[in-house]
């Protein structure tokens, strides 16, 4: 067993725990297969969590969107959940503080933690001089581990990306000289990709290529495998940049002396962090770029809004495919999920998905980030509720996007939740609000109307999302958890609340929203919520007498527009069909 040769490594160096997080050296969200440590040792599948053994005990923490799948997968590893934001379970840190003893060593591999976090937890174990040891304790146990990706590297054209990697550099170093900072250090990979404006096929659903960057006053290094760079790219990048294998990151760094050195503590891994030299000054702070690609530019814009139409166009015929033409009671939610990859496969400039796609029927919907598999997966049926959460890489654009499709007849309940969901999606489309609002007062909003019969997710309202880059991109963050962010105009995010009630159905309405200024008075200047996102949202779940007169123009209106939009690019007997899923209700 995995967790035996991990205490026998233990016990040899005198540790008493070992903490293995859900982490590559870039503070990713998705990883490449070569880091998921985690998932090797646990058996947990989830994008976020982290594991910790001692030398008697071991314990998976993750949040609630993963409660009940990793229940499920951690029971024959050795594991207990810890149910992160949940009363009565402590954080890691807290149960390190409380049952280790004084002295006590932890191991770690300093690669794969973040540096906020590292400091933090040094903090706290401080009082009790536990000591923290960068070691790797993975490496020999995983003797199947996955190589990492030798995908080719390819430029990211201005037509798509709107302004030059010489630009945004210089933006940069603008905002360096505002800060008084000799240089910045960049190991977050959509950072690198956006201002580089390349891209590659890394990570799956993540065209991010693996490499490190530093900007000075006057320079700009890539850190990256030379081996992914043919010499149309080589040639581009070295117009204005000096291109350095990926390794060299770590050596290099340890030159500067005497300099004021700009980090992200909350990307930066801990061995990179602790490669600079004493001699400099750290400032620390979000990555420049985050904030600058926060702000979508009107090419990026335009490019992602055709993104989304073409990508609703894919989903508008699956979803016809399942109400008209498949045959449910045959077909499982692995099957269903394929055709609707396929469909959009048929678009152009279509890369890859953007995520896993999420293809949940009945009681699966209720775990948020259920993925069904060849091996394992459940049969639909002609009645209740089935979610696809999902979206594309396209050239033009990422895309993402949910709805909850009913096959059949629906109970009483389950018309209800998904009436109220619809209740709170509405809640921020076509939001009005003053400049100056944070992303995080825009979620209490959206909450209200499931707040108000007892409900609430366990998850943010909404997400930023790339440009051909990850689909979960920060700022913005519309969740009680928010890093709290003014929302400004050019913002791309999410709206998604929903409903999840394990054993009986989850249900998640999604759509992506623009952000534009919509006027000014004596009050300020006021902005809104544009939805860019085009697909039906199943009119078979409402009931109306749920909605005020105002949501179901919402509504109708919301659906005109899709009406509008896709119907041109659909079969003759696709278009009679979304003409009648689309119609107005409630008059």
């Amino acid at each position: 067993m995995i967790l035996d040769d991990l205490r026998s490594k233990m016990k040899k160096l005198g540790l008493s725990a070992y903490i293995i997080p859900t982490l590559d050296p870039h503070g990713s969200e998705y990883l490449p297969e070569y880091y998921k440590e985690r998932k090797f040792v646990t058996g947990f599948t989830g994008s976020a969590g982290t594991a910790l053994i001692t030398l008697d005990e071991a314990f998976l923490w993750t949040d609630g969107r993963y409660f009940i799948q990793a229940e499920n997968e951690i029971k024959n590893f050795g594991f207990k959940l810890m149910k992160m934001g949940i009363e009565g379970y402590p954080t890691i840190n807290e149960y390190l503080s409380n049952n280790l003893k004084d002295g006590s060593k932890i191991g770690l591999n300093a690669n794969y933690y973040i540096e906020k976090d590292f400091e933090d937890l040094k903090n706290l174990l401080n009082s009790k001089n536990i000591i923290i040891e960068d070691v790797d304790l993975i490496y020999d146990l995983w003797k199947d581990r996955p190589a990492l990706s030798d995908s080719k590297i390819f430029i990211h054209d201005i037509k798509y990306s709107g302004k030059s990697s010489e630009e945004k550099i210089n933006e940069i170093r603008k905002i360096l000289l505002e800060k008084e900072a000799d240089l910045t250090i960049l190991n977050s990979l959509d950072d690198i990709a956006w201002i580089f404006n390349i891209r590659a096929r890394d990570i799956k659903n993540t065209p991010v290529v693996i490499s490190y960057a530093i900007i000075e006053e006057d320079k700009a290094y890539l850190f990256v495998d030379n081996s992914k760079l043919d010499d149309k790219v080589k040639s581009y990048l070295e117009k204005f940049s000096i291109i350095r294998e990926y390794d060299e990151i770590f050596e290099y760094v340890k030159l500067y002396k005497n300099k004021k050195i700009y980090v992200n503590d909350k990307k930066i891994n801990r061995k990179l962090y602790a490669s600079i030299n004493e001699s400099n000054i750290i400032v620390k702070g979000n990555d420049i770029s985050a904030s600058l690609k926060s702000i979508k530019n009107n090419v990026e814009i335009e490019n992602q809004k055709n993104a989304y139409l073409k990508d609703g166009v894919a989903l508008t015929k699956y979803i016809y495919w399942l109400k008209k033409k498949a045959d449910i009671e045959n077909l499982n939610e692995f099957e269903v999920s394929e055709k609707l990859y396929g469909l959009r496969k048929e678009q152009e400039g279509f890369l890859e998905g953007s995520f896993d796609t999420i293809s949940a029927y009945g009681s699966n919907a209720a775990m948020m980030h259920y993925t069904a598999s060849r091996e394992k997966n459940s049969k639909l049926e002609p009645k209740g509720l089935y979610l696809v959460d999902s979206g594309g890489q396209y050239l033009d654009g990422t895309t993402d996007i949910t709805r909850t499709i009913s096959l059949g007849d629906l109970t009483e309940e389950e018309i209800k939740d998904f009436s109220y969901v619809l209740k709170s999606h509405l809640s921020l489309m076509d939001l009005v609000f003053l400049k100056g609002t944070k992303d995080i007062q825009l979620d209490s909003i959206a909450r209200n109307p499931i707040w108000s019969i007892g409900y609430d997710y366990k998850c943010g309202t909404g997400h930023g999302v790339g440009y051909l880059l990850g689909v979960h991109e920060t700022p913005p963050t519309v969740g009680p958890r928010s890093t709290v962010n003014e929302v400004k105009v050019g913002m791309i995010f999410s709206n998604e609340p929903g409903i999840y009630k394990e054993g009986k159905h989850g249900i998640r309405i999604e759509n992506i929203v623009e952000v534009v200024e919509t006027f000014k008075n004596e009050s300020g200047t006021f902005l809104k919520l544009n939805t860019i996102s085009l697909a039906p949202i199943d009119i078979d779940a409402i009931d109306v007498k749920y909605l005020t007169k105002e949501e179901i123009e919402k509504l109708n209106s919301y659906h005109k527009m899709v009406f509008e939009k896709l119907s041109p690019y659909l079969e003759t007997e696709e278009k009679k069909w979304l003409k009648e899923v689309t119609k107005a209700i409630g008059e």
